[in-house]
């Protein structure tokens, strides 16, 4: 992204501040954008309120508010009373302000899509009941001419994409802001893994990590699981012993439960068997008794009257049919005859209703002669009133152009009026234009003479030539500082030449008394070893001697010893008695003090022989370095007077001295030359600001001009037009005139005279002459319809004439009221048709239905009244007819139940083998065995259950047993593929392995910086950089590696830049910005440090990964003020406010 501006309006205590980093940090002298810039002010104007304004429009955060711990619960209450947090973004509003002020920072930028975009931040106060309070923050953002989006999530989204960098990212990249230079550096590994993570986009080895620790977690804890259902499930599994035997017991007891079964069946069936012939014969005897009964009701009265009334109406079913039919057709003929009466009156009444008809049409059929007659007598003048509206329009259209002609005839006399005055204003805006345009290019050449006078000067050169000369200048300065350094070096030399010579001489006093105290120390050992031998032998020999004897003395129980005559119980000790009887052990005690003094003696003199010998070694190895380090020092020199052009064969320091003198005279007439080349640029700036009245004179006269020019030309343009449309207009209305004359010359030769009477008259006769046409068209359409209509009612009046002649009759004419009269004939015939032929069908079915019945009467010797009562007896007919079924089918089922239990009887003895005579088995014999043979099952069946249930358990236990073994040897394999990944990868590893590849070329970028500013130090890191730990190689003294930690303050910083800057050129393509912000730091170098550090940030676009990037350094030391030409001042104003003004940069 590149910043291209910043707009602040009471911001902490920039009151207003404008700033055009694209265009307006341009150097005065060289015209180009300015690579380094500083922002620089009193303690305390305002100077970091810059990179928080620009941070607070881009992130709605700051650096300085970000670093404030507990900041969701530390407010605190301001003088009006109002509570604020101390980590707020509303405690930047400028304190003093009113409602009515504007408070905001803005930033307009180039995103990474090329696209500009406006981010805003405002704040400000608002008027509460009583007092002011501060306003919530604004936060806005811009893409391009697009409206202004607000919401947090949704500005926080189209910033994030457009910059491609989050906040913390951002203050890496783009601002060190004060205090964050050693992050990197002295941090711990935690922080410089979250910073390297941000910049390097390796946080996907973070997941990955933490992926492959949660599989090998989810894996050791499936694999824990399956092995504990291992375990379990194996108790669960039966021995081979008990799984054999309780095979060989089911075996058993399937076989006992078979031979059970077996008399269990047999038991059942002679149960069955004896049960059922029991049933049988006292079913047989009660069917008996019940078939006796029913033979009875059968022969009674009342089944023979049922019996009688139910083969009469089976016998009579057609007959009764034919009666009933016939009585239907007589009720349906006479229902025919009542309807005749009502359709003969609504006969009559349609009958007048058409003789009216046929009178309206006569009528009609006269009235449509009359209009026939009307219209062949104005036959002659149809085309006319035809074409009436288009004549109309004709007259219309000729009356407006005889109206516009009029008006264009006023139009013109006006504009020829006009051109007079034109034609004068347009010569004196040409006279006035050419006196501005002397004006202006008099001036210009003033300045065009000034800019040759300044590139005569060649400004670019000269500040070439003063960045040289300050090079030379530094060069010379640290040639000075070496040859000191080599002088001092020398005499350090000289010094230690001196002490390694005192040493040497030490060092062989002390070899002879280390071979003195050798010598004495081995005459100690040989007589040490002597006593000890003499002793060992006189202790081992009187040992063996003492154990015997009291062995003795103890199998012989005597009392007094033989060898000093004590009594046995007195005896001394072993210790006291070898005492007393070994004097050797004294000098043996001797000879071991005489040996560890010796030898004490001979490590003294060791430790101060080695000692001496390190110094002097350590003392040679210096002067090697140091003479090592002159001779470098030396050849570094004599290259750096080879380049400043110095006689090697002389003495350097005066020559040092003299082009110390020389530079400093060439940087003083460069200087000269420099403010020579400003001053003439601000006569420059003078002139163009002179000349820029002039140009707005000139640039008003030429518009002034252009203007009446213009008018002029429209005018001239208008006044033909005018007159081209009034001949055009003329042309037309004479071409109208001529065409409209041929259409009205026979009707109306005089139209021209009275056009609006002509279209008045022409109109009324046209609309007459339509109207009857629309007439005489209506009423013959409606004539054919009372024919067409007429034609159908006489063709259904015949109709129902034919059927019934004798309703013909005169009728007088009269309306007859429906919604449809051909509907209302069709109707009525189609009921008197139907009425007739219902009539016919009726009587026809009577009389046949008649005959029928007589010769059925005759035939049966039945009569009519005898069929009626038949009839009337219907709802006795189905009770008699339930009451005789009922009975039949009873008489049947007991025969059958008497049948079906002799068949059951006879079945049963023959199974039991037993005769009709025999007595059948005891009943309750064979209960009571069915007991017994049940108890002894149910104990079996108990028996093979828990077998069984034993088995199968054992079996689903061995199945399951042997799914969890796969599963167990599966998830070990899976535990150990992941246990071999996560030792080299999970958590944290891979991140930090892929990290510490990626810290060494990072050092090494650091490296290039480093060494533009300091020669002395190299950034390096171990092989196996686990913790990401950085180390200072210290080439000053003998490149010596230590922590960073032992750094002084300056140290520190100018390594710590280094760095950042690194840190900011390790970037991705999406995280680039075109500003690099310095804040402080400066404070603790020394001018060489300073010296150093400046020309590397100068020189940093041409530096590996920095390329266009330029750098805004904000400090308040004065060096910089002299180094650095293009300033923004934050320069205080009194009352807490300041103001931003811009140094040594191009008049805008």
């Amino acid at each position: 992204m590149k910043i291209k501006e910043l707009h602040i309006r009471n911001i902490a205590s920039i009151e207003k501040g404008d700033i055009d980093f694209e265009n307006g940090l341009r150097d005065a002298i060289s015209g180009e954008k300015a690579p380094l810039f500083l922002i620089s002010g009193d303690t305390g104007a305002g100077k970091t309120v810059i990179l928080d304004c620009i941070a607070m429009a881009l992130y709605k955060k700051t650096p300085r508010i970000e670093g404030v711990a507990n900041s969701t619960k530390n407010d605190y209450v301001n003088a009006e009373g109002e509570t604020l947090r101390v980590a707020s973004l509303e405690q930047y509003t400028r304190l003093g302000i009113s409602e009515r002020d504007e408070c905001y920072s803005e930033v307009r930028f180039e995103g990474n899509d090329g696209i500009n975009y406006h981010a805003r931040l405002s704040l400000g106060m608002q008027r509460g009941r009583k007092l002011l309070k501060h306003r919530s923050p604004k936060w806005e953002v811009k893409k391009g001419d697009a409206d202004w989006i607000a919401g947090t999530t949704e500005v926080a989204n189209t910033i994030l994409q457009a910059v491609g960098l989050t906040f913390e990212q951002f203050g890496r990249m783009a601002m060190l802001a004060q205090g964050q230079f050693a992050t990197f550096l002295t941090g711990n590994k935690t922080e410089r893994e979250a910073i390297l993570e941000q910049l390097t986009n390796t946080e996907r080895f973070s997941k990955y990590g933490a992926a492959i620790k949660n599989l090998f977690d989810r894996a050791k804890t499936t694999c824990a699981q399956i092995q504990t259902e291992y375990d379990t499930e194996k108790a669960h599994i039966l021995e081979k012993e008990e799984k054999e035997t309780l095979i060989t017991e089911q075996a058993r007891l399937e076989a006992e439960k078979k031979d059970l079964e077996t008399k269990i069946r047999q038991n059942e069936e002679r149960l069955t068997l004896t049960t059922t012939l029991e049933k049988c014969r006292k079913d047989k005897a009660s069917a008996q008794q019940a078939l006796e009964q029913l033979e009875e009701t059968a022969n009674s009265e009342s089944y023979r009257a049922d019996t009688a009334l139910v083969n009469g109406w089976d016998h009579t079913t057609v007959q009764r049919r034919t009666y009933t039919r016939m009585k239907e057709a007589h009720e349906k003929r006479e229902e025919a005859l009542a309807k005749e009466p009502l359709h003969r009156s609504l006969f009559n009444q349609l009958s007048a209703d058409l003789a009216l008809r046929k009178q309206e049409m006569r009528l009609q059929s006269d009235a449509i002669e009359k209009s026939n007659q009307w219209m062949a007598a104005h036959q002659h003048e149809e085309e006319i009133y035809g074409r009436s509206g288009e004549i109309i329009q004709k007259i219309h259209q000729y009356e407006d152009l005889l109206k516009n002609i009029q008006e264009l005839a006023s139009q013109i006399e006006a504009e020829n009026r006009k051109t007079s005055p034109l034609k004068a204003a347009a010569e004196e805006s040409r006279l006035a234009v050419e006196k501005a345009t002397c004006e202006v290019n008099a001036k210009q050449q003033a300045i065009d003479t000034l800019s040759r006078q300044r590139e005569a000067m060649n400004p670019a050169s000269i500040n070439q030539l003063l960045e040289q000369a300050n090079q030379t200048y530094v060069s010379v300065r640290q040639l000075q500082q070496t040859l000191q350094a080599i002088e001092a070096a020398t005499a350090e030399t000289a010094r230690l030449e001196k002490d390694i010579d005192e040493q040497e001489k030490n060092l062989a006093s002390l070899h002879e008394e280390a071979r003195k105290t050798e010598e004495a120390l081995r005459s100690a050992k040989e007589k040490d070893e002597k006593a000890n031998n003499l002793l060992h032998t006189m202790r081992t020999s009187l040992e063996e001697h003492l154990v015997t004897l009291r062995k003795r003395l103890i199998t012989e129980q005597a009392d007094t010893c033989p060898l000093c005559g004590q009594h046995i119980g007195h005896i001394h000790p072993d210790e006291d008695f070898k005492t007393v009887l070994t004097p050797l052990e004294k000098e043996k005690a001797a000879t071991g003090e005489a040996l560890n003094r010796a030898n004490k003696v001979n490590e003294e003199a060791k430790r101060r022989l080695n000692t001496a010998s390190g110094i002097f070694q350590t003392q040679k190895r210096q002067l090697a370095e140091q003479q090592k380090k002159i001779a470098t020092a030396k050849e570094n020199a004599l290259h750096t007077a080879l380049q400043s052009d110095m006689n090697p064969a002389l003495p350097m320091m005066p020559q040092v001295e003299t082009t110390i003198k020389n530079t400093d005279e060439t940087i003083r007439q460069l200087k000269a030359k420099q403010q020579e080349a400003e001053e003439l640029q601000r006569r420059i700036h003078r002139l163009l600001e002179e000349k820029r009245p002039l140009d707005a004179t000139k640039t008003t006269a030429d518009q002034t001009k252009v203007q009446a020019d213009k008018a002029l030309d429209v005018h001239t343009q208008r006044l033909h037009q005018l007159n081209e449309r009034k001949e055009a207009e003329e042309q037309n209305a004479s071409l109208l005139a001529s065409d409209l004359t041929t259409l009205l010359a026979r009707l109306m030769p005089d139209w021209q005279q009275d056009t609006a009477g002509t279209r008045q008259q022409l109109a009324l006769a046209s609309h007459e002459y339509n109207n009857r046409k629309k007439e005489l068209d209506a009423a013959t359409q409606r004539l054919l319809t009372m024919q067409t209509t007429t034609t159908a009612i006489d063709s259904a009046r015949t109709h129902i004439l034919r059927l019934h002649a004798d309703w013909e009759m005169p009728v007088v004419p009269m309306a007859y009221t429906c919604r449809n009269i051909n509907d209302e004939w069709t109707r009525l015939f189609a009921q008197t048709d139907a009425t007739a032929q219902e009539i016919q069908e009726c009587t026809h079915i009577c009389t046949d239905c008649r005959n029928t019945l007589n010769e059925y009467y005759q035939t049966s010797g039945t009569t009519e009244a005898s069929l009626i009562a038949l009839m009337e007896r219907e709802n006795e007919l189905l009770e008699a007819r339930q009451r005789i079924n009922l009975l039949q089918a009873s008489i049947t089922s007991r025969r059958d139940a008497i049948a079906t239990a002799q068949k059951q009887q006879a079945e049963a003895m023959e199974k039991l083998g037993i005769r009709e005579e025999q007595a059948i088995p005891d009943l309750t014999s064979l209960q009571e065995e069915r007991t017994r043979l049940a108890q002894t099952r149910d104990q079996l069946l108990n028996a093979l259950a828990t077998a069984n249930s034993k088995l199968e358990e054992d079996k689903r236990n061995q199945n399951k047993f042997n799914l969890i073994a796969a599963k167990l040897e599966t998830a070990q394999k899976n535990l150990a593929k992941w246990d071999r990944l996560h030792a080299r990868f999970g958590g944290t590893r891979f991140r930090t392995l892929v990290q510490s590849y990626i810290l060494r070329p990072l050092l090494n970028n650091a490296n290039i910086y480093l060494a533009r500013i300091t020669d002395r130090y190299k950034l390096t890191c171990s092989e196996e950089n686990e913790q990401l730990a950085i180390l200072v190689l210290d080439r000053y003294n003998k490149d010596q590696v230590r922590s960073v930690t032992v750094l002084s303050g300056g140290e520190r910083f100018m390594i710590s830049l280094a760095l950042s800057l690194a840190l900011s050129s390790l970037n991705r393509p999406d995280m680039n910005v075109d500003i690099l912000f310095i804040d402080e730091g400066f404070g603790t170098l020394d001018e060489k440090s300073l010296d150093s550090v400046m020309s590397t940030l100068e020189r940093l676009t041409e530096i590996a990964g920095q390329n266009g990037r330029r750098v805004g350094i904000i400090s308040h030391r004065e060096e910089l003020d002299e180094r650095i030409n293009v300033q923004i001042r934050v320069v205080k104003k009194g009352e807490g406010r300041s103001r931003i003004e811009l140094s040594g940069t191009m008049p805008g």
